[in-house]
């Protein structure tokens, strides 16, 4: 059976449109304000994961600061002992040429031809000598020799003159020699072989 409805329809009202609307509007609001407030707390939390992320490296760069200032200090140490150990090696390798300075004058004195009245050294090396020679000949191959030396850098003869010891003529002279530091087959320790 087939009902028709001859019964004129009943107007809706329009305020259910503005309910509607008014209903969307607040809908939208609230998700507006739910999406503001889930970003806002999303930024919040890692924000806070960042300044608890950065108080965590600055606690450890504290902490790096201190052991590199330690570090620092035992480097510094180690140039100081460094520095002490070559001035020793220095001092070591020096305080052997005063000896070798005597030694190249006294080894290339002629034997019974010339002698020494006075023999001086001081501190850096310079050596004062004065004494007396058969003649010129033997003080003139003294002085040749020293020069020759490698500890010897300057031989400066002041003055010769002849003079009488014993009733022998003989050459008196008096000269400056001046060392040069010489160093071979320096080893590890700061001493020379040679």
């Amino acid at each position: 059976m087939i009902k028709i409805n001859l019964l004129p329809q009943q107007k809706r009202s329009k305020s259910t449109n503005v309910e509607k609307g008014a209903v969307f509007f607040i809908l939208a609001i609230l998700l507006m304000l739910g999406s503001v407030y889930g970003v806002d707390y999303y930024f919040s939390s890692e924000l806070s994961t960042l300044q608890s992320s950065v108080a965590a490296k600055q606690q450890t760069r504290a902490l790096l600061e201190k052991e590199v200032a330690i570090v620092n200090s035992v480097i510094q140490e180690l140039k100081d002992i460094e520095t002490r150990i070559k001035v020793i090696k220095d001092i070591r390798l020096r305080q052997g040429l005063p000896v070798k300075y005597i030694d190249e004058i006294v080894v290339n004195l002629p034997k019974d031809k010339m002698w020494f009245e006075t023999f001086t050294i001081n501190a850096n090396g310079n050596i004062a000598l004065s004494g007396v020679a058969l003649d010129n000949q033997v003080f003139a191959s003294y002085v040749e020799r020293l020069r020759l030396s490698k500890y010897i850098k300057v031989v400066d003869t002041r003055r010769t003159s002849r003079r009488a010891v014993d009733g022998l003529g003989l050459v008196a002279f008096e000269c400056s020699v001046m060392a040069q530091e010489y160093f071979e087959n320096t080893n590890t320790n700061g001493t020379t072989n040679g």
